[in-house]
């Protein structure tokens, strides 16, 4: 299959300007990027050298103590690449401040009550929840470098504005992480800090043509799922402030330019011959990542005979998983089991083909970005004939791609949306929380609209939920990958519970009623909420008069990024760094659910807990 990217003159011809748009599949993605070019935080002698130490046992970095040249003269009077591990580990103590050092925590007071956590029937959850509400002022940072020395530097890419971070290893803003983040700030009444974060994004766009996958001047090279338009609705739908959205409108259309500059390919129909034009996920690298460099540096190299070819393709491939959130799942890889003994999951790894995969998230999101782009043109664009063009451009756009995803990625006989692999031209028959993506956004066909379909779509939802006690699994494969079995992650639950809502919806205005879908949806919100409430709980939470700290925990109760499927409370485990706590999305979720549904009971966490679905 020949492979196409889409041509900019559609662009340019509505004055839209178009950057990053490469030509062939052979040219650099990254061409046009705004260079990773720091001698310490980016591909070089001496971040290979003190990664590849592994002094620590995180790859994260953080800010110099010296002026950066100091630094640098410094690591070449040692050896510079021949330095040896203790000479390292004393060159990096003695020039580097501990990592967080280029932060602020700020603490901004959270107020309270919340008016809708009085709905909450249970009492312990009820004080749980107003627990989280205040848990947002330990996340909450702002940049700063001013107390850096005059020619120190950070990897920080420096943003104007107060954020959430996620929590854990994560002591930067990430992209899609925060959606979920600004979810919950709306529902704890912080909407100043929710359109700050919005703001941050925006100034990127406007800085570098894109949203790096985190404020790091080494994620500077990809991007991740966008959903920056989903924010803006978000924030829209809360506040009502439409000047908002008239303002981040340009800015928005920058953002759009670079995701179909460079990541659109061209696929042919098998049977019709037609081409259809979708997205994947495309970055182009020939390093390890920075942040991961050890471990990807072992997944090439450790008793591997590749090419150079082969292993630029791998680090392309991690790149690409990395900015697809999904890092690693056995959507990208060829091969799915573990090979014995193999504990850290390098030889599947190995097979990654993430470029080669059309994901059915990326292109749900580009639809929504398109469609509401459609909208808000229409409605903020004003009456000049260029605002008229765009937003006739972006629904064109729409309609292109629903029409592409119903022919490429939908699967009639599994009721299903299915990613599309390049390399075999085929479907990817496989259930993960991904199918879901287009229902939660509505970019459904009319034609998948139908009863025939909808009253199916949940069946591998339902088999998941029946097989395993806890919350819905990422995939069905066991390959030691975290976004894989056993793993559950919250976003992916918030999309799958959207998506039940928006079916329900759907069906209920066609006098169909499907009696299975919200009692699902309300069985798993049960077990996400008592997920993470029993994890917090045999971590060391407590509650005053009402719940004693778990006998022999020495912590204060933690969140987690995701979950153990297996079991309810447990945490998630698996890929290349320990589970995180935290958690920003986690409880931005958990909150969510609560205004949904606040008859749900707590459970006796020391006992089993069961929630069966009826």
């Amino acid at each position: 299959m020949r492979l196409s990217f889409i041509s900019g003159v559609a662009l340019l011809q509505l004055g839209i300007a178009v950057t990053n748009a490469a030509t062939s599949h052979q040219q650099s993605n990254t061409k046009g990027f705004p260079s990773c070019d720091s001698p310490i935080y980016c591909e070089g002698p001496l971040l290979r050298a003190v990664q590849l130490a592994e002094l620590f046992p995180d790859s994260k970095t953080f800010p110099t103590s010296k002026p950066v040249d100091k630094v640098l003269s410094i690591f070449d009077s040692i050896g510079g690449s021949n330095a040896t591990k203790d000479e390292l580990r004393v060159f990096v103590n003695e020039n580097f401040l501990s990592a967080g050092s280029d932060l602020n925590k700020l603490n901004m007071t959270i107020p309270k009550p919340l008016p809708w956590v009085n709905e909450i029937q249970d009492d312990e959850y009820k004080n749980w929840i107003e627990y989280l509400h205040q848990a947002w002022g330990d996340l909450i940072f702002e940049f700063n470098t001013a107390g850096l020395c005059d020619g120190c530097v950070s990897s920080t890419l420096p943003a104007k504005l107060p954020f959430v971070v996620p929590g854990g290893r994560f002591r930067e803003f990430y992209y899609w992480d925060s959606f979920f983040v600004i979810k919950g700030l709306l529902l704890s009444n912080q909407n100043e800090l929710a359109k700050g974060m919005i703001e941050n994004f925006l100034d990127f766009i406007q800085e570098y043509g894109f949203i790096p996958n985190g404020a790091r001047i080494y994620y500077l090279n990809r991007s991740q799922p966008p959903f920056l338009v989903e924010m803006v609705r978000a924030y829209y739908e809360t506040t009502g402030d439409d000047s908002f959205v008239k303002k981040a409108l340009p800015t928005l259309d920058k953002e759009y330019t670079f995701w179909i500059g460079n990541t659109t390919v061209s696929i042919a129909d098998s049977v019709s011959g037609k081409r259809y034009q979708l997205n994947r996920y495309n970055v182009e690298n020939t390093s390890p990542r920075p942040e991961s460099y050890a471990e990807d540096y072992k997944t090439a190299y450790d008793g591997t005979n590749f090419t150079t070819t082969q292993v630029i393709d791998l680090f392309s491939d991690l790149a690409a998983g990395a900015e697809s959130g999904w890092d690693y799942s056995s959507r990208w890889s060829k091969n799915r089991i573990p090979e014995v003994g193999d504990k850290n999951g390098y030889a599947i790894l190995r097979t990654l083909n993430t470029r080669n995969i059309v994901p059915v998230d990326l292109n749900a999101l580009l639809w929504s970005m398109e469609s509401n782009l459609a909208e808000w043109h229409t409605k903020y664009g004003g009456r000049s004939s260029r605002s008229a063009k765009r937003a006739n451009y972006y629904k064109k756009q729409a309609n292109k791609r629903l029409d592409a995803m119903e022919k490429i990625l939908w699967n009639d006989e599994e009721h299903m949306f299915c990613d599309y692999n390049l390399t075999s031209k085929t479907q990817a028959i496989e259930f993960s929380p991904a199918s879901m993506y287009p229902f939660w956004l509505n970019a459904i066909p009319e034609r998948v609209k139908s009863p025939k379909h909808l009253t199916h779509v949940f069946d591998q939802v339902r088999d998941a939920l029946s097989k395993y006690p806890g919350i819905l699994t990422t995939s069905l494969f066991n390959t030691t990958m975290q976004w894989d079995w056993p793993n559950g992650w919250p976003p992916l639950q918030y999309i799958t519970m959207q998506a039940m809502l928006n079916v329900d919806n759907l069906l209920n205005k066609q006098n169909h009623k499907d009696d299975t879908i919200l009692p699902m949806m309300y069985t798993l919100a049960e077990r996400n909420v008592a997920t993470a409430f029993c994890s917090w709980y045999k971590t060391g939470g407590k509650i005053p008069g009402l719940l004693s700290k778990y006998p022999g925990a020495t912590d204060d109760g933690h969140m987690f990024e995701k979950f153990d499927v297996t079991n309810i409370g447990g945490a998630g485990s698996g890929g290349e760094y320990t589970v995180q706590i935290g958690f920003g999305w986690t409880n931005g979720v958990t909150m969510w659910l609560f205004e949904l549904f606040p008859n749900m009971t707590a459970p006796d966490c020391e006992s089993s807990v069961t929630y069966n679905l009826s």
